[in-house]
């Protein structure tokens, strides 16, 4: 000890010593703090990185403080540090610290941390008698070979002892590692300091290209940087982290407080912990509750009778037993190294609120508050099946409304949601109580009204309902009148299973419909028939548009001037292979119902274009376009593609709308007129004069052409109210700039007046019937109709 005290004290610069002693310092609290880093669960790159940033910290610690303490060292006379061995001596050092921390983080046992601080306290004495031999002094170096012993045995001892305490469960322990390491260092090498002799020897010369003292201060004063740079790292990464696990264990905290579920942390039967959830579920605050029994809130459980989620009768409120229903389930888990038990109270009480309203809803219709479909089945089944007295007798009635659907395209749905809601009220107040009144989907309604089959009770409820309905609503302003069509069938008479009756009912519906809406009609077999014929003509109409069992007429149209043809309307017919020739006015409108006029509309543009296309360049081809049409948001770039197809020009394509397109979606209909007007094509408004506002129409929509209604034009010259209409639209187009073409004309009598008036087109059978394609070519070949000629 006396010779290391004096190696100390005399033959060293204290102050440089002090130096080497914060270097290692700082080196040794830098490792431990990078090794919990490695030990953290994370990747593999990062924690590989830190490793490795580890052991170079840890070897350039123990290299510079050794060569500062050299530097410290003062043996008189002159020295110098070989530059092979200097170097060597840092690389013995990483490479021995690596391969101890790899013993260590292999092997967490206690065998491997002995072994692996051992082979760093090794690292230690290697590196340091490696950088002796770096050193050079003009004299010889005699080695006390005991005292060198020694000095490996501390730096191998107190290694092996910084890893054990470094990895301790006893945090205070831990805080010994860094001092236990560092006592390895500086202790090994100022004993092995004290175990050598210089004797002063003027022959012996300091071999050339060795470090001096200054280049030596300046590697390890980098050194020295290296270590401070990475000990402070590491007490950022140290501090960031601790701060990272009190806000985890804050964060867990507050997702425990705004967690739904009640939440208990039990140690047996005793809470010691509860979220703000349990609080607001007891009623009772935490101080209250903490450190109560666990029967105290869930009588009669305990944390060993929970171990499945269940249902807990009740939880005390206040002190009184007030019926809460909670569910339950328990689970264990280790809080600071100690068993505990979590129980989560979920509160039942809004579960079955919900499940009430659901079972509302699964039964009853959201809008209405009526009865929905699913009610209204399962009803109409129960009674059916039923054969005791009244229960087995009963009346179906089903309701639709009428003009329902203008309501809804031209004031929005808003206000067709709130003119159901005062159809489903009157009809409750018409209705008794036994009568279920069900909503089944849109603006369809059914009753099942029990009480018999009472046909004269049942005809005066029906009058009842079609005059309260009748009656106009009003609604925000809006006076709105619809009405309603009703069809009855009788239980079991017209029919014994719910199919069946319902299928009768709706045919007695559209028998209603038929009528004229507004009314009543009961079920008649013969309804049947006629449904079934409408089916077979839909399955034939299906069938012609596969067979392409159609073909086009033609209607030509004469200048009312000079008796030129102007054009041509197309018109579709039908060549039925056993019905012969189908009038438009039977299958259009099935075709319009079952969404085949989209097909059908097309086949007679493209059939059209093509035919016209043989006649001469001046005359037109006009084409009457479906209501249902305008709905396809594609339409116009579907008659684009037709013209470029047939390569048939625009100009020479008109196109003739009823008001029946404009009513549906005013901005929809104006958008696609505009881009088909952009094309070239011209439009006319056909059957003009029928509607109620088709003066607004014409201000607003850009058409090229007003057809007059042959119910007007028949009419003239001897009925004076149609000849003053006639007059007026012929007035109207001609200070609008717009064509006027008038339709129905047969007698000369009516040519003449209908020129006279200064319309500018003629169309009808005294210019010719319709004809097929090629009798219209050959009119037209003619180039002056056997009309003109009269």
């Amino acid at each position: 000890m006396i010779q290391l005290y004096t190696c100390v004290a005399h033959q060293h610069d204290l102050r440089l010593v002090a130096v080497a002693a914060i270097i290692c310092a700082l080196g040794t609290y830098s490792t431990f703090a990078m090794g919990r880093q490695v030990l953290r669960d994370g990747p593999v790159t990062e924690r590989l990185a830190w490793a490795i940033t580890g052991v170079g910290a840890t070897s350039t610690a123990i290299w510079a403080t050794h060569f500062i303490a050299m530097l410290a060292y003062e043996p008189s006379m002159a020295f110098g540090f070989a530059i092979g061995q200097t170097v060597a001596s840092l690389l013995v050092a990483i490479v021995l610290v690596g391969l101890g921390a790899g013993i260590v983080l292999a092997r967490r046992s206690l065998a491997g941390r002995v072994i692996g601080g051992g082979v760093i306290g090794l690292a230690i004495s290697a590196m340091h008698y490696t950088g002796m031999n770096a050193y050079y002094v003009q004299g010889t170096l005699n080695w006390d070979g005991l005292t060198v012993a020694v000095s490996v045995a501390v730096g191998v001892g107190l290694g092996s002892l910084s890893m054990v305490l470094g990895f301790s469960a006893d945090r205070r322990l831990r805080r010994l590692a860094p001092l236990s390491l560092l006592g390895a260092v500086c202790g090994m090498h100022f004993l092995g300091m004290s175990a050598v002799t210089i004797a002063f020897d003027p022959q012996v010369e300091i071999p050339g290209g060795s470090l001096d003292a200054t280049i030596l201060s300046i590697l390890t004063a980098n050194a020295a940087f290296l270590i401070v740079g990475s000990s402070l790292a590491a007490l950022r990464l140290w501090h960031a982290s601790r701060r990272r696990n009190e806000a985890e264990n804050q964060r867990l905290r507050n997702l425990a407080d705004i967690a739904v579920e009640g939440l208990m942390i039990c140690d047996g039967d005793i809470v010691t912990g509860i979220n703000h959830s349990l609080e607001r579920v007891i009623g009772l605050p935490r101080e209250a509750l903490i450190g109560a029994p666990l029967q105290s809130i869930l009588p009669g459980l305990s944390t060993a009778e929970i171990p499945t989620e269940q249902e807990a009768d009740a939880v005390l409120q206040d002190g009184a037993r007030t019926g809460i229903p909670v569910r339950v389930i328990a689970r264990r888990t280790t809080i600071k190294a100690k068993p505990h038990i979590v129980v989560a109270v979920r509160d039942q009480r809004e579960r079955l609120r919900a499940e009430a309203e659901m079972h509302r809803l699964a039964h009853h219709d959201a809008l209405t508050g009526l009865a929905n479909r699913h009610q209204f089945n399962q009803t109409l089944a129960a009674r059916l099946s039923s054969r005791r007295g009244e229960d087995g007798t009963f009346a179906l009635l089903l309701l639709d409304l009428d003009r329902f659907k203008l309501v809804n395209d031209t004031l929005g749905h808003a206000m067709g949601d709130a003119l159901l809601r005062r159809v489903a009220h009157r009809l409750q107040r018409a209705l008794s109580e036994d009568d279920l009144v069900a909503r089944l989907g849109g603006d369809e309604f059914a009753v099942i009204k029990g009480g018999g089959t009472d046909l004269p009770g049942l005809q005066a409820l029906a009058e009842r309902v079609n005059d309260i309905l009748a009656r106009p609503f009003l609604i925000d302003g809006h006076i709105l009148n619809v009405g309603t069509s009703i069809g009855i069938a009788l239980a079991p008479s017209d029919g014994c299973t719910p199919n069946l009756l319902m299928g009768n009912a709706d045919l007695a519906l559209y028998g209603a419909k038929e009528d004229g809406r507004g009314r009543y009609r009961m079920f008649e077999a013969s309804m049947n028939a006629r449904i079934q014929a409408r089916r077979s003509l839909e399955l034939d109409l299906r069938r012609a548009i596969a067979r392409q069992e159609f073909a086009l007429y033609y209607q030509p149209q004469v200048d009312a001037r000079t008796g030129t043809y102007d054009g041509a309307e197309a018109l579709i017919r039908w060549r039925h292979p056993e019905r012969g020739l189908v009038s438009p006015a039977d299958f259009i409108p099935l075709a319009e119902e079952t969404g085949l006029i989209g097909i059908l509309g097309e086949w007679v543009l493209r059939t059209a274009c093509t035919e016209a296309l043989a006649w001469p360049e001046h005359l037109t081809v006009a084409v009457n376009l479906s209501p249902v049409q305008f709905r396809d948001a594609r339409l116009a770039a579907t008659i684009r593609n037709i013209l470029a197809e047939t390569g048939f020009p625009a100009a020479r394509l008109e196109l003739e709308i009823t008001e029946g397109s404009l009513l549906q979606d005013e901005q929809r209909t104006l958008s696609i007129l505009r881009e088909l007007r952009a094309l070239g094509i011209r439009i006319s408004m056909d059957d003009f004069g029928t509607g109620y506002s088709s003066l607004s129409y014409l201000s607003r929509f850009p058409f090229d052409k007003i057809k007059i209604d042959q119910s007007f034009v028949r009419r003239t010259p001897h009925d004076k109210d149609s000849a003053a209409i006639v007059r007026a639209i012929a007035m109207l187009g001609a200070s609008l700039g717009m064509k006027t073409t008038a339709e129905g004309v047969e007698t000369d009598v009516q040519s003449n007046f209908i020129a006279g008036q200064g319309c500018d087109q003629l169309q009808g059978y005294l210019i010719s019937r319709p004809v097929p394609a090629d009798a219209i070519a050959d009119l037209f070949a003619a180039s002056v109709p056997r009309r003109a000629t009269a």
